[in-house]
C-alpha cells in the first residue's frame, strides 16, 4: 500500500511539474538555492547556454512521459492492494 501510494504521489507531483514547466517554458529561471546564493554575494546570475535550454526541455519531455506512466503505475498497484483487479 506504501508504494502504491508513494507511486502515485511522485507521479502527480511529475505530471504536475510537466504541466507547469510546458506554460513557462520559454521564461529564463533559475533554482532558489542559486537564487539565494547569487542575493548573499552581491552577483548576477549567468546567461543560460544552449545546453541549459536543451537540458530543460529534456526534463520537461521525461516528466510529461514518466509522470503519467508512474500515476498509471500508482493507481494499479493500488487497485491490486484494495482487490479490485
Amino acid at each position: 500500500m506504501t508504494l502504491a501510494l508513494t507511486l502515485l504521489a511522485v507521479g502527480l507531483l511529475f505530471t504536475s511539474l510537466a504541466v507547469v514547466g510546458w506554460r513557462h517554458r520559454t521564461e529564463e529561471r533559475i533554482s532558489l538555492i542559486e537564487a539565494g546564493i547569487l542575493k548573499a554575494t552581491g552577483q548576477e546570475p549567468l546567461p543560460l547556454t544552449r545546453f541549459d535550454k536543451w537540458f530543460q526541455r529534456f526534463q520537461l519531455l521525461m516528466m510529461s512521459i514518466f509522470g503519467p506512466a508512474i500515476t498509471v503505475l500508482g493507481l494499479l498497484f493500488l487497485l491490486v492492494e484494495m482487490g479490485v483487479l
